[in-house]
């Protein structure tokens, strides 16, 4: 059984594919929900991919490891929406349906909660026209209590949409640094930027690098068998620091690390990332994984061997792929994270985002009071900690 209605000048048919056909542009939005369907969308999605300006972080064969890795082996279900203008595809938003304790919420089809909320919109269609009608499409078709979008760009449409409803919890504002390569006319220059003691501590670690034995960068080639040993060692490595460090989250579980694996070996993706490798006597040290799209070289993870650490081979590693970066013409983002070395490399550039969770039910806005209310009492118990603090020392 089927039922119709009208909604916001746009007509919407439920069932297993939800359709929205606007009567002004003659655009067709549809959800997908099943895995066969999804698979069918392979090749206009990378030709829609292809011709629009969109990190590989939404390519399709990245977005059907992320399904198949990570989102059903945790009990998640597909909620992609698909807009079609004339038959051709115009807009991708691949959505997955979780349950979390009580209650269900619909996030981004992601590897990790925490990467960056993003869409697929086809060159030379109005993005403000198009996204907003994917939103409504989302909210009719939402099926959840909670829609949760980590990650979203303060400077973006979908932060103007979702920050317009009724009930919306915004997280605090973080900064991604970008190091703004394209600026500068010459590697010297901008590297003669730098802060003076950032410089000369790289140079030493340098030199002492060159003492220390036969040091070599290489880009790995991501299918081959040491690539995969390669990565495994990464994760190694990041799992020992996580432990130094009383570190904890999806990056160091299995389900993600099993999903980096795969993008890794698969050959439709090796254009779009690269493996930076520095080793010392023919043995690994030091590893970068990037992400790489039209215009931007993109962090995605970072590791060091730890009995080489007091040679900083992470730091001039990172050094090498900016300056790999700029002999490409590619600014470099260096993705979430308060790391020091990043607004060495960044300045001021770079961009603001915000987690938004929207209620679109009863107990969905039930659950986003319950944890303002959680929220507002953690701050005061460390005012009043504070205050009790203060008074003692009197």
């Amino acid at each position: 059984m089927k039922t119709n209605f009208l909604l916001g000048g746009l007509f919407y048919s439920s069932g297993k594919k939800i359709r929205a056909t606007s009567i002004r542009t003659t655009s067709q939005f549809e959800v997908i929900t099943e895995s066969e369907n999804f698979l069918s969308l392979e090749q206009d999605w990378e030709t829609l991919w292809n011709a629009a300006d969109a990190t590989p972080f939404l390519q399709f064969r990245y977005c059907l490891h992320a399904l198949r890795e990570v989102a059903i082996p945790a009990g998640g279900t597909l909620h992609c929406i698909v807009g079609r203008k004339e038959g051709r595809l115009i807009f991708v938003w691949p959505l997955v349906r979780y349950r979390e304790y009580l209650w269900t919420s619909l996030r981004p089809l992601a590897p990790d909660p925490s990467e960056q909320a993003d869409l697929l919109v086809a060159d030379g269609e109005d993005p403000d026209a198009t996204i907003s009608a994917a939103w409504r499409v989302l909210l009719a078709s939402c099926g959840s209590d909670l829609i949760s979008l980590p990650m979203v760009r303060t400077d973006s449409i979908l932060y103007r949409l979702g920050s317009r409803e009724k009930c919306v919890s915004h997280g605090e504002r973080r900064m991604i640094r970008v190091a703004p390569l394209s600026r500068h006319e010459s590697w010297k220059e901008y590297r003669g930027g730098l802060a003076p003691a950032f410089r000369k501590e790289q140079d030493y670690h340098q030199r002492r690098l060159s003492r220390a034995g036969k040091a070599e960068i290489a880009i790995a080639k991501l299918a081959d068998d040491d690539s995969a040993t390669h990565v495994r060692t990464m994760f190694e490595w990041k799992s020992q620091w996580a432990d130094r460090m009383g570190v904890e989250g999806d990056f160091f579980k299995e389900p993600y690390q099993n999903f980096v694996r795969k993008i890794s070996a698969d050959r439709a993706l090796e254009s779009v990332l690269k493996l930076f490798v520095l080793s010392l006597d023919g043995k690994a040290i030091a590893m970068n994984l990037v992400a790489i799209s039209a215009r931007m070289v993109i962090g995605m993870q970072a590791a060091f061997d730890p009995a080489h650490a007091k040679l900083s081979p992470g730091s001039l590693l990172i050094e090498h792929v900016m300056k790999w970066a700029f002999e490409n013409g590619w600014d470099v983002d260096l993705g979430p994270g308060e790391g020091k070395y990043k607004s060495v490399w960044s300045g001021d550039s770079g961009y603001s985002c915000v987690d938004l969770r929207i209620a679109v039910s009863v107990w969905g806005r039930a659950i986003l009071r319950a944890r303002a209310f959680q929220g507002q009492w953690e701050r005061m118990r460390v005012r009043m900690g504070a205050a009790q603090s203060c008074v003692a020392e009197r």
